[in-house]
């Protein structure tokens, strides 16, 4: 039975990359602006980070203040241009650190762990259904990945090498760095203007035109993926307003079929503390309420039963991981140059 897993950018932020849109403003609104529209666009943004923690939806209604398309055009393509060099720094910055074996054999052990036991912890019930699907099975795990870089990519060829089998090809709906990546909303009609968008500017912030009209084969894949899973893996994204497509895409594959289940892994409730099971069931409760809420569902929707929410647990915590290894790297060097100058000390002779 096949698990997908969908990635978001929490993803990469969990292996240790500034990849967060406020790792990128702190040093893009510092950049000489070409224009008076892009020096009021920078200034916009750092007068009031706390809104721009979505580019995109924030970038929507932003638009609003702009007079024309070609206005808000040139805001976009600056920031995206910027925003692809920061992203392939960090992506290049990632990928070197896995040179060192230590670093690599860690990274391996840490995603064989987190694929085979994403599962693992909700109840005895939800253990034995998924161990009955054999979710662990490397060949059977496909990925759709909503970001730009290709760091799930490195680690999910190194988790398939364990088994010495090749990873299926993950899909990059969004784009990757270097060849096409798109920034945008779902809809037009999420973008606040005063003005009408052409087809030039629907395609430059609305993700589905762009796909439509630049590669609809990715998009048909994500969409096969989804239909032909038994279980989703949802890690490092809100499945929020500017990728509502594919949030619809996963309640019609819920209600296609009660068999069908998805986890979606939340980082304020992955680090939950809890003193009994029950406890712990509770807030996984209230978890899936809030979720459902924000979809515009009730929660006594059948639906809520097969999504699980883990409390307590993360998975994919490479950055951590990382970080030890590096640790025990510099220790291992210490002990060894210790051991270097006791064994070259001159023999103390006493009388």
């Amino acid at each position: 039975m096949s698990v997908l897993f969908l990635i978001g950018n929490g993803f990469d932020v969990n292996c240790g990359m500034k990849t967060k849109y406020k790792d990128v403003y702190e040093n893009y609104v510092k950049e000489t602006s070409e224009t008076e529209n892009l020096k009021k666009f920078k200034n916009t943004i750092s007068g009031n980070l706390e809104n721009w923690g979505d580019f995109e939806m924030a970038m929507a209604d932003y638009a609003k203040n702009l007079q024309s398309e070609e206005e808000f055009l040139e805001c976009i393509r600056d920031f995206a241009k910027y925003m692809e060099n920061h992203l392939i720094t960090e992506n290049e910055k990632f990928k070197k650190g896995l040179n060192n074996k230590k670093i690599k054999q860690a990274v391996k052990n840490e995603a064989k762990k987190s694929f085979s036991s994403f599962y693992f912890g909700i109840s005895h019930n939800v253990d034995l259904m998924m161990e009955n699907r054999n979710v662990g099975y490397v060949s059977a795990i496909e990925v759709v990945s909503f970001n730009y870089t290709d760091t799930f990519d490195v680690i999910f060829s190194e988790y398939a090498e364990i088994y010495g089998i090749r990873a299926n090809e993950v899909t990059h709906i969004h784009g990757i760095l270097g060849d096409g990546p798109v920034f945008g909303v779902d809809n037009v009609e999420q973008i606040k203007t005063h003005f009408t968008l052409s087809r030039k500017g629907k395609r430059g912030f609305v993700k589905p035109v762009f796909n439509e009209q630049y590669d609809q084969h990715r998009v048909q894949l994500a969409q096969d993926k989804i239909r032909k899973a038994y279980t989703i893996c949802v890690y490092g994204m809100s499945l929020g307003d500017s990728d509502l497509s594919w949030r619809n895409e996963i309640i019609e594959w819920l209600r296609e079929s009660t068999a069908n289940q998805l986890f979606v892994y939340q980082y304020d409730f992955s680090q939950v503390n809890y003193k009994t099971v029950d406890e712990k069931m509770d807030i996984e409760d209230e978890a899936k309420e809030q979720l459902l809420s924000e979809w515009g569902i009730d929660s006594s929707d059948p639906i809520f039963e097969q999504i699980h929410i883990p409390c307590g647990k993360n998975i994919f915590n490479f950055g951590e991981v990382i970080e030890e290894t590096k640790k025990e790297i510099v220790e291992d060097k210490m002990r060894q140059g210790e051991n270097f100058v006791n064994q070259h000390l001159p023999e103390v002779v006493t009388v």
